[in-house]
């Protein structure tokens, strides 16, 4: 994605600075998919995760979301209700399976239909 001040000129400052995504600090939560914690930004960075506790992804396709997994423990990150997300390498995902996000990585999850996610890891 551009620079917000590489966008400026064909659209406001604010509206350009909105392009670019928008960011959330969040404490993962709960120990399933139906208890934990939403990601309300395309770019978040989690507390709180214990092994358990997790966040749930929410998009359309074509969004991207990037996560960083600002704890000591594994994040587990879920897909939407009835999706599912693939990790690189390993083929499609189960449907409502956690990923498990290790601690201190950033991970970058696109939406590739409604029922399938596409999860990248950093090195």
């Amino acid at each position: 994605m551009a620079y917000a001040s590489e966008l400026v000129g064909a659209f406001p400052p604010g509206q350009a600075s909105a392009v670019g995504g928008q960011y959330n600090a969040i404490t993962a939560a709960g120990s399933a998919q139906g208890s934990a914690a939403t990601l309300t930004a395309s770019m978040s960075v989690v507390a709180g995760a214990d092994g358990t506790k997790g966040v749930i992804l929410k998009g359309q396709p074509g969004d991207e979301v990037w996560v960083f997994n600002n704890s000591a423990s594994t994040l587990k990150v879920y897909p939407p209700t009835g999706a599912a997300i693939a990790v690189v390498g390993t083929g499609v995902g189960t449907a409502n399976a956690a990923f498990s996000q290790l601690t201190y990585k950033t991970t970058i999850y696109k939406c590739l239909t409604s029922t399938q996610w596409l999860a990248n890891t950093s090195a």
